[in-house]
C-alpha cells in the first residue's frame, strides 16, 4: 500500500477498507511522531487538495487527515487536518 495511491482511490471512489484506513492512520502518527527531523513537505495535486476541501497547495499528508477526518472523525471533537497545520507550522516545514 502506498499512502498517495490511497488517497487517489478515495478521491475517486469515496471508499476505503478499513485495512486502508488503518494504513493511514499509520503513516499520518508515524509522521507526526517524527515531524521534527522533517525539512519539506510534497505538495499534492491541486484537484485532490480541491476534492477534499483543502488549500490549493496541501501535502500528502494533509490529504490523508482529510480522508481519516471524514472517514473515521475523532470522537474528542479535535480535527487531524488542523492539528498537522499547526505541525508544520510550529515546525517551519516547507511544501516542494
Amino acid at each position: 500500500m502506498e499512502l498517495t495511491e490511497l488517497i487517489r482511490d478515495y478521491v475517486a471512489t469515496e471508499l476505503l477498507s478499513s485495512i486502508e484506513l488503518d494504513f493511514l492512520e499509520g503513516e499520518l502518527w508515524e509522521t507526526t511522531q517524527h515531524i521534527a527531523e522533517i525539512n519539506t513537505v510534497i505538495k499534492a495535486p491541486i484537484n485532490i487538495c480541491k476534492k477534499l476541501g483543502l488549500d490549493e497547495k496541501s501535502c500528502w499528508h494533509l490529504c490523508c487527515a482529510a480522508v481519516l477526518d471524514s472517514s473515521r472523525p475523532l470522537k474528542n471533537g479535535q480535527n487531524r487536518v488542523d492539528d498537522f497545520k499547526k505541525l508544520i507550522n510550529l515546525n517551519e516545514i516547507n511544501y516542494i
